[in-house]
Parts: C-alpha cells; structure tokens; sequence
C-alpha cells in the first residue's frame, strides 16, 4: 500500500480515496475559493499516519464526455460508458484480497458514466488491506481516435509509475513488470515504504479506449506486503476487471 501518510502525484489517473484509519481512518478536506465570475476549487487531502493504503492521482487523458465535444469520430468498439467498477470484482476475490474489508465507491471521486472508481479498504488490526479498481472511457481529442488517445493516455502513465519519480522520498520503487497475458497493453509496478511498513502494487490495462487500474496496497503486523502477494493480489483483480468488463 503506500503508507497510510503517502500519496503519490502520478499513476493512472489514479484519483483515488485514501481512507483513513480512526486512528487510521482517512479525511479529506475540500476547500473552495471563488473570486469574481471565476470558482477555483483546490482538494487537499490530509492523510494521518497508520498502516493504511493510498494511491495518487494520474494526469492521464480526457475522460469521455467531461468537457466540450470533440468532432473526432469514434471508432467501433470503443467506449463512452463503463460498468460500476464495484461489480467487476467478485465477493470471494475481493474477500480474499481484502478480509473484512468494507466496499465503499469512492465518495471524493467524480464518479460518472464514463468513469468511477470502487474501493474495498480494512484499516484496522493487523492485516490491513486496501483494494482500488477504477475505469476511465478516455474520449477522442486532437484528432486521435479515443483508443490512440487513451493509448498516448498510457504510455505516460507507464512512464511516469516506472520511473518512480512520483514516489515520496521514503517510498522505494522495487520491481516493474510488463503485461502480456491481460488487455490491449498492461504493466504492473511495487514499491515499499519501510518506514511505515507498508506496500502497494499498482496495475494498470489498457482495453480498447478504457484504462483499467488497480491499487493493492496493505501491511501484515506491521511489515510490507511482500512483492509476490502484491502484484499477484493487483493482477488477480485486474484479471477479473477486464473479464467483466470486456462481457458488459
């Protein structure tokens, strides 16, 4: 997971809750500043130090119809809907991945048709767990079918969690992986917080125009997710997410 205390700027769009535990119970606070015609509105999350998880936000590509209409033309096959990420995911997988967790959809995400995200987080005890799934429908721009877009959309993100340059500086990034046997294009990446006792895995999948990214994070008594649990863990939902995704 990262730690409870991290979040990460970069990795798919990766705007993900960030639960804290009462005593690791997660808050957020939203403040909004409005000046003349113009409102600005700048989301600060403060996250408390604990076992918990956390993932960052991606900068990736445009979701499908958030913004003005682009005259491109979409190619066949591709998406401006997604399902509800919360059902991409079996109750015996996400049991296993996460025990005791409760599923929550992420309710500081701007959760719509064409993107949403589904969190199953335990925080207390000593098996602490957090799992993310989250869908984007990245819409076609600039001329880019919305598959070339969410392609362009990847590749960055790719860069961007493989370099590890998001990380804190207490986070160390300890393996990457590229994907072959799930979606159009996937990778997969860990890193461990020693001074928190914690680990994340992170994977993302391309599938069509849909990018489908995953967060496993979580801590046994205190000590990192080894690398094995947490990448087969993120790979495990991935798998299941472009299942179900690819049958809705």
């Amino acid at each position: 997971m990262r730690d409870v205390g991290s979040r990460r700027t970069g990795s798919g769009s990766h705007r993900v809750v960030r639960k804290k535990q009462s005593s690791r119970r997660w808050a957020f606070v939203l403040a909004g500043v409005v000046a003349g015609a113009a409102a600005c509105v700048l989301a600060a999350f403060v996250i408390m130090s604990g076992g918990g998880v956390g993932e960052g936000a991606h900068s990736g590509g445009e979701v499908a119809n958030s913004g003005a209409a682009d005259t491109t033309p979409q190619t066949t096959g591709e998406r401006s809907l997604v399902p509800d990420a919360c059902q991409l995911v079996g109750n015996e997988l996400a049991g296993r991945l996460a025990p005791n967790a409760d599923r929550t959809q992420a309710d500081n995400y701007q959760s719509n048709d064409r993107q949403n995200q589904c969190v199953w987080g335990a925080y207390t005890g000593d098996r602490k767990r957090q799992l993310t799934v989250e869908l984007r429908a990245i819409v076609a721009a600039g001329g880019q079918s919305a598959t070339d877009a969410a392609r362009a959309s990847f590749d960055a993100e790719r860069k961007a969690d493989e370099s590890g340059k998001a990380l804190l500086a207490v986070q160390e990034l300890t393996e990457k992986r590229r994907l072959t046997d799930v979606g159009d294009d996937g990778y997969v990446v860990y890193s461990v917080n020693d001074s928190q006792g914690s680990s994340e895995a992170i994977a993302n999948v391309r599938v069509g125009n849909v990018l489908v990214t995953i967060h496993y994070s979580g801590s046994n008594k205190g000590s990192p997710l080894s690398e094995s649990v947490a990448i087969d863990g993120a790979l495990e939902a991935a798998k299941s997410a472009v299942t179900g995704l690819n049958a809705s």
